[in-house]
């Protein structure tokens, strides 16, 4: 078995941007005085989006590339995955953050790439299929 340095790098990343994320909701709940819910400022509502949208997709995409790591999918495909993932992750969150409406498509097409096509090679592998 060889060791899971890859999924190490992407977990360390990841865990790094959700603390960053989370304390900055907890920074604007601190500003608006809001201990539940967005008190109905726009700015804490966005970064709470944030926040619950990388909560909702990091964890499945960290699996899949634990997964994809432990069955011997070579480390370029597990890095060019997790790379594309981060990075879509990043653009997510500018485009919240900043309203750059552009950036959200960018991200939110790469989350949803990295998981389909992490998912069809897990799939592809549980049934034996070499890709």
């Amino acid at each position: 078995m060889r060791m899971l340095s890859i999924t190490l790098l992407y977990a360390g990343i990841l865990s790094l941007m959700l603390v960053a994320i989370s304390v900055r909701v907890s920074l604007m709940r601190r500003k608006y005085q809001v201990a539940n819910g967005d008190g109905g400022h726009a700015e804490l509502q966005s970064a709470i989006r944030v926040q619950g949208n990388f909560i909702e997709y990091a964890p499945i995409a960290l699996i899949l590339i634990f997964l994809l790591e432990r069955t011997g999918v070579p480390s370029w495909e597990i890095h060019l995955l997790g790379m594309i993932f981060l990075v879509a992750r990043i653009a997510h969150a500018i485009s919240l953050y900043g309203d750059v409406f552009a950036l959200r498509g960018v991200g939110m097409l790469g989350t949803w790439g990295a998981l389909v096509v992490g998912g069809v090679l897990a799939l592809a592998l549980s049934f034996g299929v070499i890709l």
